[in-house]
């Protein structure tokens, strides 16, 4: 026992000497609101990782989801999926959850800028108060002010990939007497490339097949958020805020295969779409005491359309649709706080999806197997309660939320296809416990374990049974009898003021949901399946270190193993893989106004249902340089250097069959970012009102 007591308190000495202690205040002269120490990218909370958006130099030259990509702990797939520390995650902006998930909420936050967000924040353990859906929680933080007067900023950016790019916004606050009102306004030109090339083998004939496919796509997204807080009292807020998007988008996708029979085909793919996106939100706010004793309550009312005209032709036939989806979302919930360490809450939210597929002949509709309606109402009601204890050293916090779901899926169907119903309701229930210890006085060293049980809900596109075309050798089809997947976690942390996080994570999961392939007459056949358990072990690390002056540096690391133990149609999944993710950001600050960044990015072997997917690494680097008084910058941003981000798969446990994958995109690219401070800034009215009041739900609607 004694080496490993001598080395312990050597590694604590060493932080305690070279450690930079980020949790001083930071200076404020209240002429110009000027910071004088500068944010860094991270800081350590007691239930949630903050990350400071604007100590990314390449933020303001990238779109949202880019800014994710490059987050500690985040990881966005080829498809856009996002995860943190390996689970899947509820999306929430400024506390509100957007419905959406996989192609769609990747495409929805490719269209907001990142210069419009303020802060991250990742909780990977979150309280009974979120929503239990998603395995953790990732909570994107817009830009507002409370400085009084007309306040603002503006950001005008391009990149140049393979294509070019822009992602333009302005912000606008004003703040008089009782009332803050706060805007923006943000346009996007995106445009994406990739190119997929697919080798398969099917052994029950000898056939070899080669599938090469090219997507090219471009989309404008326009965007307005507008609101307003009114200080009915010294104690009471209300406010209201309106959003919306635009986005009109063409893509492409052609297509090749080739056998070892000599035979081909050829495909091509074009789609012509128009998705539109409002939210309407009003909240209100009372506190009784200065002493955190309050009430909150707010109402959501959400509509997404898209409206996507598709053609679809191979070698021998063709096929025209007209594709209609259709979401309205109303959300309502009261959140009750009282000093004593009691926090209690009741939500509703209903949810109507309806996706028309219209298949066309010859621009006549057509009532057959190829057409498609499915109609899908959801109800979630949930109350939740929890109690927190702080002692001299200990701390304890206990939670437990209650969420029943009512959920009903319709196919009216056709003369080719019989009409489907399926009813569910089920209640289930997620503690959440947290203890904490401060192995010091002074809190410096703090040591925390916390427990909970969360789950993952298949989106809703997972559901619908309509089969879809891919090309000669692929379809997909959804299944609507999925169960939510199940989620325990558990973990055991030591962390030494803003400078060290170790943290041992143990996440056990049941009913997995993979999306896998079943071989029919050499097809392809892809359908979400709940088709396995499992389990992942890590250790996680963070550093923030100062080796120099000028120099700050952060290090993430996610290390561990994963199992599965499962069953795919008529092969098992019975493996597993050792893995690791390392993530290096540096930054340099200069003199004359000058900061450089450069970070590092490599990610191990991964399993994913049938997809092991291979090592990869990623490079960015950027420089940037302030003046006019540091209201103004300019920053230059190179991403992905080596383009070496593309993913190279190989499957395992796919019935008769192999394939490897290898999946390129246009991620290569060079950026130019200007932004630009104004108006008159005296001082910050003191005000703990959050729009965080108007909590969780719009992650599903792939």
């Amino acid at each position: 026992m004694r080496p490993t007591f001598a080395i312990f308190i050597t590694l604590l000495s060493f932080v305690q000497v070279y450690g930079q202690d980020t949790t001083k205040p930071k200076q404020v002269q209240l002429k110009a609101i000027e910071v004088t120490s500068k944010k860094p990218l991270l800081e350590q909370n007691i239930d949630r990782t903050v990350v400071n958006v604007d100590a990314m130099i390449s933020a303001a030259s990238s779109n949202t989801l880019e800014v994710l990509n490059k987050t500690p702990g985040v990881t966005v797939d080829q498809n856009g999926n996002i995860n943190l520390n390996g689970k899947g995650v509820l999306v929430l902006i400024n506390g509100r959850t957007t419905y959406m998930s996989g192609q769609d909420l990747a495409n929805y936050l490719k269209g907001l800028p990142g210069s419009t967000l303020d802060k991250i924040e990742l909780m990977d353990a979150p309280p009974a108060k979120y929503d239990a859906g998603g395995g953790a929680v990732i909570n994107l933080r817009l830009k507002k002010s409370t400085i009084l007067g007309l306040t603002g900023n503006i950001s005008l950016s391009a990149n140049q990939g393979i294509y070019a790019r822009t992602y333009d916004n302005i912000n606008l606050n004003y703040n008089y007497k009782k009332m803050n009102w706060f805007g923006s306004l943000s346009y996007s030109r995106d445009a994406s490339y990739d190119e997929d090339k697919t080798n398969r083998k099917y052994f029950t004939n000898d056939l070899d097949v080669y599938l090469v496919s090219h997507i090219r796509g471009r989309s404008n997204t326009k965007g307005l958020r507008l609101g307003m807080d009114y200080n009915v009292s010294a104690k009471t807020v209300i406010g209201f805020e309106i959003n919306g998007q635009q986005r009109p988008s063409i893509y492409t996708r052609d297509y090749t295969s080739k056998t070892n029979t000599d035979s081909s085909s050829t495909g091509f793919t074009y789609s012509d779409a128009s998705w539109k996106n409002f939210s309407s939100n009003m909240n209100f706010l009372h506190r009784f005491n200065d002493k955190g004793h309050e009430l909150s309550a707010d109402a959501s009312y959400i509509t997404y359309n898209n409206h996507d005209l598709q053609d679809l032709n191979n070698d021998s036939y063709f096929f025209h649709y007209n594709l209609l989806s259709d979401m309205k979302i109303f959300a309502a919930k009261a959140d009750y706080v009282h000093p004593i360490g009691i926090e209690a809450g009741v939500k509703s939210s209903f949810v109507k999806n309806n996706y028309d597929s219209r298949y066309l002949n010859e621009k006549i509709m057509q009532v057959d197997s190829n057409s498609n309606h499915f109609i899908y109402d959801e109800n979630i009601n949930a109350a939740y309660i929890n109690a927190r204890k702080q002692w001299k050293r200990w701390g304890a916090q206990a939670g437990l939320r209650i969420e029943n779901t009512n959920l009903r899926g319709k196919q009216p169907g056709n003369t080719a296809i019989a009409p489907s119903l399926f009813h569910r309701s089920y209640t289930q229930a997620f503690p959440t416990v947290f203890i904490s210890y401060k192995l010091d006085s002074a809190g410096n060293h703090t040591l925390s374990w916390n427990l909970g049980r969360r789950v993952n809900r298949p989106n809703y596109q997972q559901l619908n049974p309509f089969v879809a075309f891919e090309n000669s050798y692929t379809y997909a089809t959804g299944n609507p009898n999925l169960r939510p997947q199940t989620n325990y976690r558990t973990e055991l942390k030591y962390q030494y003021k803003q400078w060290l996080g170790l943290g041992v994570q143990y996440n056990w999961f049941k009913d997995i949901i993979f999306t896998l392939s079943d071989v029919v007459d050499n097809i392809y056949i892809s359908k979400p399946q709940n088709v396995a358990k499992g389990y992942i072990a890590m250790v996680l690390l963070n550093l923030s270190l100062h080796p120099a002056k000028w120099w700050d540096l952060n290090v993430n690391i996610m290390a561990g193993g994963m199992k599965l133990n499962g069953q795919a149609y008529a092969a098992p999944m019975n493996y597993g893989t050792y893995s690791a993710r390392v993530r290096l950001y540096n930054q340099f600050n200069l003199s004359h106004g000058w900061s450089a960044e450069a970070s590092g990015d490599y990610s191990g072997r991964n399993v994913n249902g049938q997809d092991v997917i291979n090592p990869r690494y990623i490079m960015y680097a950027g420089i940037q340089k302030k003046f006019w008084n540091n209201q103004a910058t300019l920053k230059l941003n190179a991403e992905d250097i080596f383009h070496s981000a593309g993913q190279n798969d190989h499957s395992e446990g796919v019935k008769d069959s192999y394939y490897t994958h290898r999946g390129i995109f246009d991620s290569q690219k060079i950026g130019l970012a200007f932004t630009y401070r104004f108006g008159r800034e005296t001082f910050a009215r003191k005000r703990n009102h959050s729009d965080n009041t108007a909590d969780q739900e719009q992650e599903r609607a792939k």
